[in-house]
């Protein structure tokens, strides 16, 4: 299976690096020419900037309204039952650019993004929290199947920008034994009953203890990653926090001006 996944991902390059002698680098927040060399023009850039500055709930990660003080203990958009990590960091919503720039990311493995991204989530959890408390960046990871439909594991990939920039070790003491269907029109209880047992641990005494950072690229109802921090806690792990590139919501009247597709 191994040598499978590495022969796709190389075939997968290959084809990559022929696209990009062929075609014109395109800005992956809105499609325009001539961009910067991380994938986003400067007003996607700017727009970008934009996301990060919004106010969230540290608890679900849902944009938070003016005036609405950030709490530990959550916000109204919290569900009844909080999720098992202890915390959420985010760049912002799922709105533009962050939501094309996180289908590049998925489906065509823009590096120069995947970079800047990375060090961004890694700038924002750094000012949540001092570092020195965490142990370990572990990827929420996909099924094989995925893995090998998409030539690479975008959350890990991740992962390993934010342990990079952190200094912190990269994890893969966790793993998906059960392949899920897509979630997207899930209502949060189904989800949970879906995902329930779809992750395990390789060696429960690896993370015996530990403090671990979970990472992905969005969280919508935080199922998928209440399941992960929970199989993680039962492990042995002393706490899991959660940090994503992007919170999906639905639109919302204090975030007025942007741009939601």
């Amino acid at each position: 299976m191994e040598l499978l996944e590495t022969v796709v991902a190389a075939a997968r390059q290959c084809l990559s690096g022929a696209t990009d002698l062929l075609l014109p680098e395109i800005c992956c927040g809105c499609g325009s020419v001539n961009t910067l060399a991380d994938g986003l023009c400067e007003p996607c850039a700017r727009s970008l900037l934009d996301l990060v500055s919004l106010p969230y709930c540290t608890r679900c990660g849902a944009t938070l309204g003016p005036n609405i003080p950030a709490s530990d203990e959550g916000c109204a958009a919290c569900p009844s039952t909080l999720p098992r990590f202890k915390f959420v960091v985010r760049l912002g919503p799922y709105a533009a650019p962050l939501r094309p720039a996180i289908k590049q990311l998925k489906y065509h493995r823009h590096e120069g993004l995947l970079k800047r991204l990375g060090k961004l989530l890694a700038e924002a959890v750094a000012n949540r929290i001092d570092t020195s408390q965490l142990d370990v960046v572990i990827p929420v990871p996909m099924h094989w199947r995925r893995r090998l439909a998409r030539g690479y594991d975008h959350s890990r990939a991740i992962a390993s920008q934010i342990a990079g920039n952190l200094e912190l070790p990269l994890g893969d003491e966790l793993i998906r034994v059960r392949h899920t269907p897509p979630q997207v029109r899930l209502p949060r209880t189904r989800r949970l009953e879906m995902v329930r047992g779809a992750f395990s641990v390789k060696s429960p005494r690896t993370v015996s203890g530990a403090r671990v950072l979970l990472a992905d690229d969005v969280t919508t109802t935080g199922a998928t990653a209440n399941e992960a921090a929970r199989t993680l806690l039962r492990a042995g792990a002393s706490e899991v926090a959660l940090a994503v590139i992007a919170k999906a919501e639905p639109p919302t009247a204090y975030a007025s001006g942007l741009q939601w597709r």
